[in-house]
Formats: structure tokens, C-alpha cells, sequence
């Protein structure tokens, strides 16, 4: 009979708007939910933690210069966070009756602060590379009473990966599930702060199943950066702004071309993968402030961005993967009916693009494609993310290796993470691969 792991898988994304926490159970191949609950983080928390993030983009991600010069608000804030996340998995299991002693271990991602992975700092050099995910297992642990598996990204960090995306192992297992059913291939469409995709296809060429995948760029940062900033409200709610506005094309090509320009110059947007991408240095370019474009229309256009991103990128799968033909979509930012009418538009080829992007999207125009959201095939996409850390959390129990040189660039397969029970001694607050780790 197979062993039947019960984890608890965390998210708290850079949206910095909820807790997200799901209990999963894993049999073989087998995976389901049991159940789950979010938290809203609060406006005073979440303005703190961007406070932190501002000042390490602009000192390289130095938390030890930080930590030094601001002691008290550190740990009042790191101190904040973990009891937010500590009640909210508490929570999760009064309600719903689960006895803690039922669970294996939670797989606990923390708050990522700051990231420069190899495709970003043009170098292997690991005094060059770093990621930064805030947390304490051993707090989070004492609190739940339960083993905590956490600091996921650093392992493939030290390992000359990206430290991104994790999801694409997460989705390959999922995929064995939905390849039963003539589901394949498939693409995973994450639509967060930032977007990603993992894609579960073919070689044609070799015959031979693949799980490739890379963050696409800014996905709701622009949207919800200007509601916030115009409106003082979290976000553009059901594309209300947006669908009285129009797309302003040249705005469109600004965006494009300098929105999402790395501190080496590079353009993500058309980078070739691996690569993951950080909200810290996606650019407020002039013309999104500008108000002389009705902010309708600035909205409309950061939202058509969104969605035109995610499918360029589609262009950059080698011509020996097949192409996605089922395109499961979650994440919060596919709750806005704009930008996922426009992702469906683009890939049925019946949206405008920028002449000098034609070509890229006839090579990718799929209208058989089905474009569906995740919870249509029994996977709840509200916690698809928090689940990918639950996976971990198992995979680390059972030593699977969740990054691949496909996925990540890592050097070799590469099992994430690190564990901490409770009442024990571990004394970290951020994750081991942060700068000056080397």
C-alpha cells in the first residue's frame, strides 16, 4: 500500500494582499486537496514590507546592512509575519478538524524580498547571485506545532540555477493526472504580480515527454500599481476601469521596450529562458503616469500588456516542443475578464499587435487551443501556488529533486529546501542563498 503524505503548502505573493494556505494530500502520482483558506494580510503589513523591498532594490538586496541599521523594525515586522501565518494555519485546521499530528510538515515559502538569479546578473559568479525569501521556520514551527520545510529557492541558487520558477515540477506532476484524461500537452498559466508558465509537451523530435518553464514578465504590477496609485484601490476589480478604456498602441511599444528592462539592459520580455524576473526592477515608464492618456486607457493597456507578454513568450518554446494545446489558467490576476478575453483574442490571432511583432504571433496563433481556468479540471487555482509548496514540502520528505537544468538551469537535479521542527534551534530569518551567501 503507498504512503500517504499529508502537507500544508504557504503563499504570500508579491501582491502582498493574502496568506494563502491549502492541505494537500499525496498518494503516488495522486494528488488532492483537502482543504484551504486565505487570510488577508493587512494594508499596515504589507506597506511595510514595501517599504523593506524599496530599500533593498536600491542596496542590492543587503539584508545584513538592513537588519543592522534597523534592527527593532526588522524583527517587528518579520515577528508580524510569521504569527500572521502561524494563525492563519492554525486556523485552517480548527475549522476544518484536522489534528495536527495528521500533518507531515508544512512547506512554508516565505516573503521574497529580493532576487538577482544568474540570468539577471549576467554571471554564474556566485558572489554575484542571491535570493531573498524572509521567514522563520523554527518561529512558524513553534507556533503550529508542526515540522516546518522551508527556504525552497536557495538550494537551486547555490546550485547556478534561477531559483525560479518552481512551479513547472509541481505542474508536471499534476499533468500526469490530466495526461490519463487526453489533456496534453498542456500549458500552466500562472497570472500573479508576476506571470509564469510551465509547459508539460513533447519533443517531437526524441519522442519524449518535457516540463519546461520561466517567468514572463509583469503580469498585475502595472494594473494594480496604477488603481492603487490613482484610485486607492488593490486592484482594477473585474476590469471594471479597464473596460472603458481603450489600448493606446504606442503606450503598448513603451512598455514593451522599456518596462521590464533588466540592470544589464536586456529586455526579459525576449530573453531566452531559463530565466525568472523580480517586481523590483519592472520600471514605471513616464508615459503610464501621464495624464494625459485618460488613466481608462492606461489601465486598459497595462491589462492588454499583461496578456501580450505571456503569449509572446510562447514564441520562445524550441520548434522540437510541441506546441501547448490546453491552456489552464490560475492566479489572481485571470480573475480580471479583461486581460483573459485579450489572452484568448491573442492566441486565437484575432487581437491587434504591434506591426513588428507579427510574425511572433502567427508562429504562436493556436484558435483549437482549449483556455480554460485550472478549477475547471478539479485543480482549485485560488491555492494552485500555496500547493506548489505542500509539494515541495513532500518532495523534500521523500528526497525528489523539484529544479531541473530544463526548468531552472541548475547544474543538476536539485531537492529544495530545509527543515525545522519544533522546539528546535534554527535561528534563521531569511534564506541561506542571500547575498554574500558564497
Amino acid at each position: 500500500m503507498e504512503r500517504v503524505y499529508r502537507c500544508i503548502g504557504i503563499m504570500t505573493g508579491n501582491s502582498l494582499d493574502a496568506v494563502d494556505v491549502v492541505l494537500s494530500e499525496f498518494t503516488g502520482s495522486q494528488i488532492r486537496d483537502i482543504c484551504g483558506i486565505s487570510q488577508a494580510i493587512p494594508t499596515s503589513l504589507s506597506d511595510r514590507f514595501r517599504a523593506l523591498k524599496s530599500w533593498l532594490a536600491q542596496n542590492n538586496g543587503d539584508i545584513v546592512a538592513y537588519v543592522a541599521a534597523h534592527l527593532d523594525d526588522f524583527r517587528s515586522l518579520h515577528d508580524d509575519y510569521i504569527k500572521l501565518v502561524a494563525s492563519t494555519v492554525n486556523r485552517l485546521l480548527s475549522e476544518n478538524g484536522i489534528d495536527k499530528t495528521t500533518i507531515d510538515a508544512i512547506g512554508f515559502h516565505g516573503q521574497t524580498c529580493g532576487h538577482r538569479p544568474p540570468s539577471i546578473a549576467k554571471s554564474k559568479n556566485p558572489a554575484e547571485i542571491y535570493t531573498l525569501q524572509i521567514g522563520s521556520g523554527q518561529m512558524l514551527a513553534d507556533l503550529t506545532g508542526i515540522p516546518v520545510v522551508y527556504d525552497f529557492r536557495s538550494d537551486d541558487i547555490m546550485n547556478l540555477g534561477e531559483g525560479a520558477p518552481l512551479a513547472p515540477v509541481h505542474n508536471q506532476h499534476i499533468a500526469k493526472d490530466l495526461q490519463g484524461k487526453n489533456i496534453f500537452p498542456v500549458a500552466f498559466c500562472n497570472g500573479g504580480n508576476t506571470g509564469n508558465f510551465a509547459i508539460i509537451s513533447t519533443n517531437i523530435k526524441i519522442g519524449k515527454d518535457v516540463v519546461l518553464g520561466w517567468d514572463t514578465g509583469p503580469f498585475n504590477h502595472f494594473p494594480d500599481m496604477l488603481m492603487q496609485k490613482e484610485k486607492g484601490l488593490p486592484c482594477d476589480i473585474d476590469g471594471q476601469t479597464g473596460k472603458q478604456g481603450k489600448i493606446n498602441y504606442e503606450l503598448l511599444r513603451q512598455l514593451f521596450n522599456c518596462a521590464v528592462v533588466t540592470d544589464t539592459k536586456e529586455n526579459f520580455i525576449t530573453a531566452l529562458p531559463p530565466k525568472s524576473s523580480d517586481p523590483a526592477w519592472y520600471r514605471s515608464i513616464a508615459e503610464l503616469s501621464d495624464n494625459k492618456i485618460s488613466l481608462a486607457d492606461r489601465v486598459r493597456t497595462a491589462e492588454f500588456f499583461s496578456a501580450y507578454i505571456m503569449t509572446y513568450n510562447l514564441s520562445l518554446i524550441p520548434d522540437d516542443i510541441k506546441q501547448p494545446e490546453y491552456f489552464l489558467l490560475f492566479g489572481g490576476g485571470w480573475k480580471n475578464p479583461v486581460i483573459t478575453q485579450d489572452f484568448k483574442d491573442l492566441l486565437n490571432g484575432e487581437a491587434k499587435v504591434l506591426p513588428e511583432h507579427e510574425n511572433v504571433f502567427a508562429k504562436v496563433k493556436n484558435p483549437n487551443a482549449a483556455i480554460k481556468y485550472s478549477d475547471d479540471f478539479g485543480y482549485d487555482g485560488k491555492y494552485m501556488e500555496a500547493r506548489i509548496f505542500a509539494d515541495m514540502a513532500k518532495c523534500y520528505l521523500t528526497k525528489e529533486p523539484f529544479s531541473y537544468p530544463e526548468t531552472t538551469g541548475c547544474k543538476e537535479p536539485t531537492v529544495g529546501g530545509i527543515m525545522a521542527k519544533p522546539q528546535g534551534n534554527d535561528l534563521r530569518m531569511w534564506s541561506r542563498a542571500a547575498l554574500g551567501w558564497a
